[in-house]
């Protein structure tokens, strides 16, 4: 399993549940590479989910990425009230999370359907592969050692 892989599932998990991993508890977890990228995608993500009940016109494209090989999705919203337009390239794990938040938040512009449930369990499934534990934050931890 690539630490890419690991490293997005991590992106899923602080994006759903934030409180799980906390800096002052866990700084050699975040001295670790990519775990920045992670924590900031996460915050993107619960970002969008706050706009999203003001939002207008919004619209969700497949998008392909040359630089990095994978396809996505090009979300793009509008808040007229605040001269908002935001544009924002998300991997389909991440499109799945919006998904799940957005629900959450009762924002119906983004529902979940089923396989979004399945895409995130998976991806959070990923986090406990080499471990027998129930405390995901010491078994992210233990995954996304460098190899």
């Amino acid at each position: 399993m690539s630490n890419s892989r690991l490293l997005e599932a991590l992106t899923c998990a602080m994006a759903l549940a934030p409180g799980v991993y906390s800096r002052n508890r866990m700084f050699d977890f975040f001295a670790k590479a990519g775990i920045a990228r992670a924590k900031c995608r996460a915050a993107v993500l619960r970002g969008i989910v706050r706009h999203l009940g003001h939002a207008h016109a919004v619209s969700l494209s497949p998008e392909d990425a040359v630089a990095s090989g994978e396809s996505g999705f090009v979300l793009r919203y509008q808040i007229p009230q605040m001269r908002l337009e935001r544009l924002a390239f998300i991997s389909r794990l991440e499109l799945a999370v919006l998904r799940l938040l957005a629900t959450r938040a009762s924002a119906t512009c983004l529902p979940a359907d089923d396989a979004d449930h399945a895409l995130v369990e998976d991806a959070l499934a990923r986090l406990l592969v080499k471990n027998d534990t129930s405390d995901i934050a010491l078994a992210a931890s233990e995954v996304i050692s460098p190899e």
